[in-house]
């Protein structure tokens, strides 16, 4: 009996790594034009008809990369555009930093004593399921650099654009309209039977699955697979160990001063009332000596 040859549309269950894992988003982007074609439309909110050309400036080889791999992915649009679109989904106290950063490198497009005027228009595409504005539940934003007071962009030619996938129900009519909220579902998807639901009839889609399937069942790349989420978790958990010793360190120090500043409101609680209880004194006093005069004309 031959066995049946296993493809997105007949796997089961759960999804082990992810389009959310950043290599497996890398390697698939750059495996399926027509996904990334698809999934850039939705970033810029234009029709696949405006893409004449995408290229992928950073391709991985899955043999040479290694768990400290940087899985930005950086794409030159029409020989006239340079976006930069990067996963985080894990907790990076300096992710505006970073994010400032790869978009100046982006940016940055033209060697020493060429003319300013090729520089291209960069704009870095953050996708991510953290919360990374505690304030801020906005779906998709967009950023700029704009004039303080009336707002008005320095340029356009440089911006950074955020998909908070932990937000999709703030989501517009116009996110809808792009296919954002449908490739923020195909993020999210970890099942088989979900994924298959959201690829049904799309054949760009289908290709993104049997690619994910296709690193799920290779042992070599599962086994790089898993050592950069060990990394990532490890990273995470320094983090949080870090601020955790922090908080033990100085709990001590802090309830010190905390009892000192008690002691001190104390004592100011105390000279206030006994102020007042003075006032209170002298007024009676005052009072007294008011009463007297009435009755028996100044001392």
């Amino acid at each position: 009996m031959s066995e049946r040859k296993i493809t997105y549309q007949n796997a089961t269950g759960t999804i082990e790594f992810t389009l959310k894992s950043d290599l497996m988003f890398h390697y698939v982007m750059q495996k399926s034009k027509a996904a990334l074609i698809g999934l850039v439309c939705a970033l810029k909110g234009i029709h696949p008809s405006q893409v004449r050309d995408i290229i992928v400036m950073n391709p991985i080889d899955l043999n040479s990369t290694s768990k400290e791999t940087v899985m930005d992915l950086k794409l030159i649009l029409n020989s006239k555009e340079i976006l930069n679109i990067e996963l985080q989904v894990y907790t990076d106290k300096y992710w505006i930093n970073r994010s400032v950063l790869y978009l100046c490198r982006a940016y940055d497009s033209i060697g020493e004593g060429e003319d300013y005027s090729k520089l291209k228009p960069t704009t870095h595409f953050c996708i991510t399921d953290q919360e990374l504005f505690p304030d801020d539940d906005e779906f998709y934003s967009s950023y700029l650099l704009l004039n303080t007071k009336n707002h008005r962009p320095y340029t356009k030619n440089f911006g950074i654009n955020v998909l908070q996938l932990n937000h999709i129900e703030n989501a517009t009519k116009e996110n809808f309209d792009n296919n954002l909220v449908y490739w923020a579902r195909l993020f999210e998807a970890d099942t088989w039977e979900v994924f298959r639901k959201l690829a049904k009839d799309n054949p760009a889609i289908e290709e993104v699955g049997n690619l994910i399937l296709e690193l799920n069942t290779d042992n070599q790349a599962k086994e790089l697979l898993e050592g950069q989420r060990r990394y990532r978790e490890m990273l995470a958990s320094q983090y949080t160990a870090g601020y955790t010793d922090a908080e033990d360190k100085y709990a001590a120090q802090l309830a010190e001063k905390d009892a000192a500043l008690a002691d001190k409101n104390a004592t100011i609680a105390k000279n206030v009332s006994d102020l007042a209880n003075k006032d209170s004194t002298i007024a009676q006093k005052d009072a007294l000596l008011q009463k007297y005069i009435d009755k028996f004309g100044p001392i």
